[in-house]
């Protein structure tokens, strides 16, 4: 039985071997032939994924610092609603 794993848990080697599948399988109109192109993407989305993770934890330390959902969201260019509505899930956990 094979295990299903979402794209962003694959390894470099496992997304090249699949998108050598896909070309293997794929009509002249369509082909991905450019792995560094893809490599790098998937750099790029990982980076977003732990900047995103610090900045929930930054976040959760300020609102536990005793700093208010305005300032945490006057720090990252949101309003006090949208980081209230974004980080205080973490608060309650």
């Amino acid at each position: 039985m094979t295990t299903k794993k979402h794209p962003r848990d694959l390894t470099a080697d496992e997304a090249d071997a699949l998108v050598s599948a896909f070309d293997d399988h794929s009509d002249d109109e369509y082909s991905v032939t450019d792995a560094a192109t893809l490599r790098e993407l998937r750099a790029a989305a990982a980076a977003r994924r732990e900047a995103d993770a610090r900045i929930e934890s930054a976040a959760l330390a300020a609102h536990r610092a005793g700093l208010s959902w305005g300032a945490i969201g006057a720090q990252l260019g949101m309003t006090r609603q949208g980081a209230r509505q974004r980080f205080e899930r973490l608060v309650n956990h």
